[in-house]
């Protein structure tokens, strides 16, 4: 239990934030009709894997990490490093006791064996790869959009912002963090029957998936709740109390959408119904005009939801970061409103990949987390994800 406890404490304390909000030079600025932004060819940036479902699960993703080794590594020790510097030199091995008991009794046999053939193939112990897959459930900071054109077409896009407090680096004037992850963003292609069943944005090392498409059927991104992770849910879980059941990470859940489910609605009712680690936002986009919804979910339950609707004023376009639709974002991280404003500037009949992008390229939505950003539409099969640079001046979170 003294494990649980000190891990609990570590995911607080690196939450805690203490800063004046954008102001002067970091005051939010709406790039919509920039027309200059969106450059196709950057999307190149980041590298296609493909992941064979029909092989047995040490082997599927053992040669597509081999090359990222090296830069996996240095992710999970700037994540020790933090550790250390907040909790003392003692508790990286009690840290890393309590992810090989995870990784041995409480992980999935699937992604267990998924994760040992990755192990296997780059040398990183189990108990560091249990940590990643672990630690990018509780904290991930992220602004997604679904927009709906005059048409019908949806355009399903999301800022993945993750690294907040993790060293700063006064000499790239960056998060340690935030640049470690640019450098294992990988798209993958998920291939059953020699044809691609989905394809996602992850982290090489983490076996679930962050944004994710089925052709023809749906698009997925999740959002982390801003507030502390539900610690209760997490001893209760390291503690087995959920030893046996059928409790999900929500990485994890995008992923087994897109190999169980064949429409928007079934991917809706699974997200709706699960038992999961921790509360989340899931955005869901479908491949008809006004299928967009976003799941409000914490542990065990849907608290509330909010529908793509066309035929109302702005009803034309959703978005989520990461707090409820009818709770306050922090002062120093409201992303919410110069994201609205910034979508109504754009407006509806310029709704395009380009258009979105401008908009999540636009300052404070940007700023010095944001790994990557990912745009995707089921109509043309679009899927593009871009590694994201904030020049400076820019707001670190």
């Amino acid at each position: 239990m003294r494990l649980v406890i000190i891990l609990a404490s570590f995911f607080i304390v690196l939450q805690a934030k203490d800063v004046h909000p954008p102001i002067g030079d970091f005051t939010p600025k709406c790039l919509a009709g920039n027309g200059s932004l969106y450059d196709p060819a950057k999307s190149s940036e980041v590298p296609w894997l493909t992941v064979d479902l029909d092989l047995p699960y040490e082997q599927r993703y053992a040669n597509v990490v081999k090359p990222f080794a090296d830069d996996m590594k240095k992710v999970i020790a700037i994540v020790k490093e933090m550790a250390q510097i907040f909790l003392g030199n003692n508790s990286i091995s009690a840290i890393d006791a309590l992810m090989q008991h995870a990784f041995d009794e409480l992980f999935p046999p699937s992604y267990r064996e998924e994760i040992r053939g990755i192990s296997n193939a780059t040398g990183i112990p189990t108990h560091d790869l249990a940590l990643m897959n672990i630690f990018y459930e509780l904290s991930r900071f992220c602004t997604s959009i679904i927009a709906q054109t005059y048409n019908g077409q949806l355009f399903h896009a999301r800022n993945l912002d993750f690294g907040q407090l993790f060293i700063w680096d006064n000499s790239t004037r960056s998060w340690a963090l935030t640049d470690s992850l640019k450098k294992v963003t990988v798209n993958i292609k998920f291939v059953k029957n020699n044809t691609v069943l989905f394809m996602g944005t992850t982290f090489a090392g983490h076996t679930g998936i962050i944004t994710g498409m089925k052709p023809n059927m749906f698009t997925i991104s999740m959002d982390a709740k801003a507030l502390l992770p539900d610690t209760q849910q997490l001893m209760k879980w390291f503690s087995g109390g959920y030893n046996g059941s059928d409790l999900h990470f929500a990485m994890w859940a995008e992923r087994e959408i897109m190999e169980k489910c064949n429409s928007f609605q079934e991917a809706q009712d699974y997200l709706s119904s699960i038992t999961q680690l921790a509360g989340c936002y899931y955005i869901l986009g479908g491949a008809n005009p006004g299928e967009g919804i976003i799941i409000v979910r914490n542990a065990t339950d849907v608290t509330a939801t909010v529908q793509l609707n066309p035929d109302e004023e702005n009803g034309w376009y959703i978005l989520q970061t990461n707090y409820d639709p009818d709770q306050l974002p922090m002062y120093l991280d409201d992303r919410r409103d110069p994201g609205n404003n910034c979508m109504r500037q754009l407006g509806r009949g310029n709704v395009s990949a380009a258009g979105i992008y401008e908009v999540l390229a636009s300052k404070t939505t940007l700023n010095k987390t944001t790994v990557h950003t990912v745009i995707m539409s089921l109509a043309t099969g679009l899927y593009q994800t871009f590694i994201a640079y904030c020049p400076d001046p820019c707001w670190p979170f």
